[in-house]
């Protein structure tokens, strides 16, 4: 009976790591899948091998087996964690929701086994019962556990900001600590109100969850919404700043076709006079002017040529220095505007983040290539400060009206099967983009 009763406990934690796997299982590679179900394996091994040598040394001791049950899974766990690279807060939501519904199917196969076996059976003969009734209420729930566990991890939103990801993981842990540590003694069944209120609770606390998620998905498309209006909004500013800048041109190439007359007789004159040096300072002078009656073409793209000028212009106004290396064709299929919205909230947060250096230290810089399908943007600024980043590699800021840059990268991203790399080293901060465009 004791290697039936190891064997079932290791079989119920079993279920925990396939639980565990559902909420992650549409991005996790083929080869952390085959490591997970590997390494699963061997340990589950050597727990049925522990288990049995400790039961048998304290057969009949229900504490200590209600400690197997309850640390058990500390193992399994950790090798989920090192098989499916999440966030940490996401494996600890994870986790906590599942012991709650292990815990929800442990009391009930308390209330079947009560209701089945007469006390008289013996203590291991009733844990014994209870591991396999708990088994078999998990194979007959197997399509709603898929169900509900593969939509149960929040969007990544609700975790990119560390305080808010800590406080939503860590709901299940507080009412699972709350729940478990009253049970741990060395009694085997506690009365009906105690058994009554530990099925209610995980039940209450499920309905409590889903109400936050469903509102917490409310405010998420709200601030969607949100989101896209100010992305309009900013390509408006983007329209009307080149526009502003193009009228500033036109009316600096008026005035100079004004003062042509004037400047053509005064050259003749300096000429003339055999003012040689004068006159190559007054031409020197007539070009200056001319050049800023120009706009500079950074590529051959049009938007994006927009957007370079409208930040080559505010960075010159702020003593930002900005290297540009651009590469990039007329037609993009499209494509233009979505990288120009992007560039355009890299370059803004660039801005915003120079201005907190010191004047010497402000610099950007900016390269965009491409090569056959393959584009590869990056913009890099100096910031010696240490910055927040979220689960997935990227910035993030918990100040408020902060955070559409970042929102923007993730769309672009997605939209396109781009590789993002974000990296912070030697005073520089660099976010690099890679992506195939149509063919």
């Amino acid at each position: 009976m004791i290697f039936l009763l190891a064997l079932a406990l290791v079989l119920v934690q079993l279920t925990g790591v396939w639980l565990r796997y559902l909420p992650f299982a549409h991005t996790v590679l083929a080869v952390q899948r085959r490591n997970l179900l590997q390494l699963s394996a061997g340990w589950a091994l050597l727990a049925f091998l522990t288990y049995a040598a400790v039961m048998t040394m304290y057969e009949g001791d229900v504490l200590r087996f209600k400690l197997l049950v309850a640390l058990g899974w500390i193992p399994f766990f950790l090798i989920s964690y090192y098989c499916i690279p999440r966030g940490f807060v996401q494996h600890l939501f994870v986790i906590g929701m599942q012991s709650l519904f292990s815990i929800l199917l442990h009391t009930l196969s308390a209330f079947l086994v009560i209701a089945a076996l007469p006390p008289d059976y013996g203590e291991n003969m009733h844990m014994l019962a209870l591991m396999y009734c708990y088994l078999v209420l998990f194979l007959l729930l197997i399509p709603l556990e898929r169900r509900w566990f593969s939509q149960l991890v929040p969007a990544q939103r609700f975790f990119q900001y560390r305080h808010l990801g800590l406080y939503i993981a860590s709901m299940p842990m507080v009412v699972l600590f709350a729940y478990v540590l009253p049970i741990m003694d060395n009694q085997l069944y506690h009365s009906m109100p105690e058994r009554l209120g530990r099925l209610a609770l995980p039940i209450i606390f499920f309905l409590i969850f889903r109400l936050v998620l469903t509102a917490a998905h409310q405010m998420s498309e709200h601030t969607a919404e949100v989101n896209r209006n100010n992305l309009l909004a900013q390509q408006l500013y983007a329209l009307r700043e080149y526009t502003r800048l193009n009228e500033e041109k036109r009316q600096a190439m008026r005035v100079l076709r004004h003062d042509m007359r004037h400047y053509n007789r005064l050259l003749s004159t300096l000429l003339d006079s055999g003012r040689i040096r004068e006159a190559k300072q007054l031409v020197d002078k007539q070009l200056a002017d001319l050049e800023h009656t120009t706009m500079q073409e950074f590529c051959a793209n049009d938007l994006i040529n927009a957007t370079m000028s409208i930040f080559h212009y505010h960075l010159s106004k702020l003593e930002i220095s900005l290297q540009q290396k651009l590469n990039l064709p007329r037609d993009m299929g499209g494509m233009d505007m979505d990288l120009a919205i992007v560039l355009s909230n890299l370059l803004e947060n660039a801005l915003h983040a120079s201005m907190k250096q010191p004047v010497i230290d402000r610099a950007i810089k900016v390269s965009a290539q491409y090569t056959g399908r393959q584009f590869v943007l990056s913009v890099a600024n100096r910031f010696k400060e240490p910055l927040l980043m979220d689960s997935e590699g990227l910035p993030y800021s918990d100040e408020p009206g902060h955070g559409a840059g970042m929102i923007s990268l993730r769309a672009f991203v997605r939209k396109y099967s781009a590789q993002c790399d974000f990296r912070q080293q030697g005073g520089w901060v660099t976010v690099m983009l890679y992506w195939y465009g149509e063919e």
